[in-house]
């Protein structure tokens, strides 16, 4: 029999208030985990922790920005504290802005670094140790399609998303030997509040209404022709947090319908 039960396994899922991050929650606490749910948006935060405890799992909310370090060792610290361990990391938490190179801002870059890939490593860097001193753990970064295969427009999201590939890979090579695995995911579109806020950008240079943007991927460039959902994405999470997946380690998991990005 297959064992996907995660009972009492502690998981911190990081930008876990919406989107990606509150299905990935919903669906490790649905398996049993034990969940810390960190977000900068705390009331949102707050209703997906309340969420899960109606349900009646474990959930605790810790508001975190990710840039400052501070709060990042602070967070690990309260979760350690409350739980006595931590198995799975689910770095999720990401932003990203369309825009041509010569047209970003600086600061914009530098914010989308700060979040998509400092973040993480921050994480990971203080999150490891407690794995290590445990001899076990599972670490799930999320990365993206474009990390693989980068997109004129996205410069800033690509970039980060490929150095979170490099990083996954570099980890899982230095903590194979303390019983971690470290493996990153990395979607194509999915249907999610992001892709609401883009749709009116893309759907110029696609040359299609805004709001036939996700049909449009969908259709022309998927080979499975239905539209992504989080759940699609928080079930593949669950299985590489599962005791099935022992032998996956340093891996990019495309999950995107047989993807193929345009080039505009």
């Amino acid at each position: 029999m297959v064992d996907r039960n995660l009972k009492d396994q502690p998981a911190v899922v990081t930008g876990a208030s919406k989107g990606l991050g509150k299905a990935i929650s919903l669906a490790l606490a649905a398996r049993g985990a034990s969940m810390a749910l960190v977000d900068i948006d705390q009331d949102e935060g707050e209703r997906v922790s309340t969420e899960i405890v109606k349900k009646g799992g474990l959930a605790l909310f810790i508001a975190c920005d990710m840039r400052k370090e501070s709060d990042v060792i602070s967070a690990v610290n309260k979760i350690v504290a409350q739980f006595g361990r931590i198995d799975i990391l689910v770095n999720n938490a990401g932003i990203a802005t369309v825009s041509s190179t010569w047209e970003l801002p600086t600061e914009v870059f530098d914010n989308i670094m700060a979040v998509n890939l400092r973040g993480a490593f921050l994480f990971c860097k203080y999150v490891v140790p407690h794995m290590i001193k445990q001899k076990s753990g599972r670490i799930i970064n999320m990365a993206s399609a474009v990390g693989k295969q980068a997109q004129p427009l996205m410069t800033g999201y690509a970039t980060s998303k490929a150095g979170l590939i490099s990083m996954t890979v570099s980890l899982a090579k230095e903590v194979a030997e303390h019983g971690i695995n470290v493996n990153a995911i990395c979607p194509g579109p999915v249907e999610t509040a992001w892709w609401t806020d883009i749709k009116k950008i893309l759907a110029k240079p696609l040359n299609v209404p805004e709001t036939d943007v996700v049909n449009w991927f969908t259709q022309n460039k998927q080979i499975i022709k239905v539209a992504l959902k989080p759940e699609d994405i928080a079930n593949v999470v669950c299985w590489l947090a599962s005791r099935d997946t022992k032998m996956i380690t340093g891996q990019a998991i495309s999950i995107d319908g047989g993807h193929e990005f345009p080039t505009y």
